[in-house]
């Protein structure tokens, strides 16, 4: 292992720097707070900081091999707690609780996915975790607790956990991770050392991948790689779906959407995306959208490095579209194509008929109006 790593696995060696240095120097903080955009490593990142903080068998990095390494990686240590969003108490089976810690011990790339429920950060999960914190150690070095996508927390969770951060215990260490730092309350910003995370690149998704999907198809796996945008956890979720076929039902979309005096086809074809009642679906849909028009956008400033783009076999798509519409309005499109991402996340909206109609609306309006 090199001597700047304590997790080859999990990318993002500077940062890795910066951990093990302060390890070494016996200069970690108690509290740690990972931020950067979705998909990027960051609770794989935190997992790794706890096997190097209860490693038996190394001083200066984690083994990976060790009875404490071990339980660490499949979520068994007892030094380890492990906090995510899920549905309120009422609403949570044992069995599905089981199936997330299952799923993310499996692959501490991937999260839980409760189907058309609201999720959060309770207030009793935090103060079972404060009660936890009190407790002798009787295995491994240091109590980590993680607590992932830390912005779910209620505001009456995160006020609990201030003071939890104020007087840690000398034993633990409190992990936070979050794809939206400015939803995390500034006084726990305050008391935490923050760690800014950058999307993975296509190579270092390729090989988290070829680690854990080692007889993925070729091509799927190109595709994934190729239309997840840096989000290594959108990767694993195209590779158990025809993200190709979903792309073109975006295309189509698309220029069903440009397509003046025919809603009747328009409407087929959304109802047709929305059968199933996945909102994944429908979020691949919005998400290949998101990726044609940064790749219009970037065939505009950078003609002559057509290589960087996310759909570089459709090359000659875009500059149809280009064509099609010299003037569009390209940041107002991913702006209506965004907010339509976050009211499909919300939990009220029942139908995504509701949501892909008027974007459709939206998507014609902000393209022929500038053309």
């Amino acid at each position: 292992m090199a001597n700047n790593l304590f997790d080859p696995n999990v990318g993002h060696p500077e940062l890795q720097a910066r951990i093990l240095t302060g390890f070494r120097l016996g200069r970690l903080p108690h509290a740690l707070l990972l931020h950067g955009p979705e998909g990027c490593g960051k609770d794989a990142f935190a997992l790794g900081i706890a096997r190097l903080l209860n490693c038996s068998a190394a001083e200066k990095a984690a083994c990976g091999k060790c009875p404490d390494c071990q339980k660490i990686m499949s979520l068994q240590h007892p030094g380890l707690k492990w906090i995510f969003p899920t549905p309120s108490a009422s609403a949570l089976k044992p069995a599905d609780l089981l199936e997330a810690l299952k799923i993310r011990a499996e692959n501490p790339f991937l999260t839980a996915n409760f189907r058309g429920k609201n999720l959060f950060i309770g207030i009793d999960t935090v103060r079972e975790l404060k009660k936890e914190a009190q407790f002798k150690m009787f295995e491994g070095k240091k109590k980590v607790f993680i607590i992932s996508q830390a912005e779910q927390m209620r505001p009456e969770a995160a006020n609990a956990l201030l003071k939890l951060l104020e007087e840690p215990p000398a034993n633990l260490m409190i992990i936070l991770t979050t794809a939206n730092l400015y939803a995390v309350l500034p006084t726990i910003q305050s008391r935490c050392q923050l760690l800014r995370f950058r999307p993975y690149s296509p190579q270092e998704i390729e090989a988290i991948i070829n680690r854990y999907e080692p007889e993925a198809d070729p091509a799927v796996r190109q595709a994934a790689i190729q239309l997840a945008g840096g989000n290594i956890r959108r990767a694993f979720e195209f590779l158990e779906t025809d993200i190709l076929a979903q792309r073109e039902l975006a295309i189509e979309f698309l220029r069903k959407a440009m397509q003046k005096g025919r809603p009747r086809e328009l409407l087929t074809l959304i109802e047709k995306v929305t059968a199933k009642r996945d909102r994944r679906e429908v979020k691949n849909l919005i998400w290949m959208l998101i990726l044609w028009f940064q790749d219009i956008l970037h065939l505009k400033n950078f003609p002559d490095s057509p290589e960087r783009l996310h759909n570089s076999d459709k090359i000659d798509n875009l500059a149809r579209f280009r064509k099609f519409a010299p003037g569009a309005d390209i940041q107002a499109a991913v702006w209506e194509l965004e907010n339509a991402l976050k009211d499909l996340e919300d939990v009220r909206n029942l139908n995504p008929v509701l949501i892909l109609t008027p974007l459709a609306i939206k998507l014609r309006s902000v393209i022929k109006k500038a053309s």
